[in-house]
């Protein structure tokens, strides 16, 4: 029963977190005795941790989202890692946002004498979680999986179509499979099932505000989509306006390496930028939080304040 003196698991993903899990538990026997970070830990916590389990299975101490916890824990915990229990192996799983492609744990984690033992022995496990870069290894490991094969360009797609959450990526593969049926090869009409919520492209829609033809083509759509016509589509729009101007103010800004796109879109979302310019960028924030202003306020109705926003949009050009 050969096992880590304790383990730190940092991962944005929860999916992935638990995926190591059982990759490091399952085989060795391990039962998973799992605590919340976000919550205060109790006295039970403390029980398990420190006393081995006589009649059963080892126990797999498990503190998910373990960044929450206080330094008060942290130095708690100090003296209880500094003894090995065989039966015992605690788990710590950070799983907080990373900045720029690294892990940020809290300094009151890094700086106890664990963090220098866990680096030196390996005992430390990082995953990014996943990125517009890795999202291609993910549908290939499912294909590999299902002996699948792709038509022409369609990987390309699915591939752009899927989201960067692992549970939500696999429901979405998992529709796929169940329209395949018997079939091996993943055509384009095998996509459909894809969820939907994210159709509104903010990014096509800026590129075609900056035509008068563009402009029209927005407003024939406005009109003829039930859930644009009745301004039910609004805040989701302001939302997806407002992250889309943080990428191409970044862009704009020269900072490149804090945006996760595909090269292609991200070379194309860089020229936007460059054309728009920092002030002009800026003004969609404005529109956005205009356009939220005035429905909450009851100046406008949400198709008016909708309507209010793609003008907006387009005096940009």
């Amino acid at each position: 029963m050969s096992k880590e003196g304790f383990s730190f698991l940092i991962c944005p993903d929860p999916e992935l977190i638990k995926d190591r899990l059982a990759e490091l538990l399952v085989p060795r026997g391990f039962s998973l005795r799992i605590f919340w970070g976000d919550e205060d830990v109790d006295v039970h916590y403390w029980q398990i941790l420190t006393v081995p389990n006589m009649m059963g299975p080892p126990n797999a101490v498990v503190l998910r989202r373990a960044q929450d916890q206080s330094g008060d824990f942290w130095q708690k915990i100090e003296s209880l890692l500094s003894m090995d229990r065989p039966s015992i192996w605690p788990v710590f799983c950070l799983e907080g946002a990373w900045k720029a492609g690294k892990a940020t744990p809290p300094k009151a984690i890094t700086q106890g004498k664990y963090w220098e033992v866990a680096q030196k022995k390996g005992w430390i496990w990082e995953h990014p979680g996943l990125t517009y870069n890795t999202l291609g290894q993910e549908v290939d490991k499912f294909a590999a999986t299902h002996h699948l094969t792709f038509a022409p360009q369609v990987r390309r797609i699915l591939i752009e179509s899927l989201p960067l959450s692992v549970i939500a990526l696999r429901n979405e593969l998992d529709k796929i499979l169940l329209l395949l049926g018997e079939s091996k090869v993943v055509e384009s009409n095998h996509l459909v099932c894809l969820d939907k919520q994210q159709d509104f492209d903010v990014f096509a829609f800026l590129r075609t505000c900056q035509t008068q033809h563009g402009g029209k083509d927005v407003w024939n759509s406005m009109l003829n989509d039930l859930e644009m016509a009745s301004g039910d589509m609004l805040f989701p729009i302001s939302a997806l306006l407002v992250r889309e101007a943080r990428i191409l103010w970044l862009l704009a800004q020269g900072q490149d390496n804090q945006v996760q796109l595909y090269p292609r879109l991200k070379a194309e979302k860089k020229q936007l930028a460059q054309k728009l310019g920092p002030r002009r960028i800026s003004q969609i924030w404005d529109f956005a939080l205009q356009a939220d202003a005035d429905v909450k306020s009851g100046r406008l109705r949400p198709v008016q304040a909708l309507e209010r926003l793609v003008r907006d949009a387009q005096r940009l050009w």
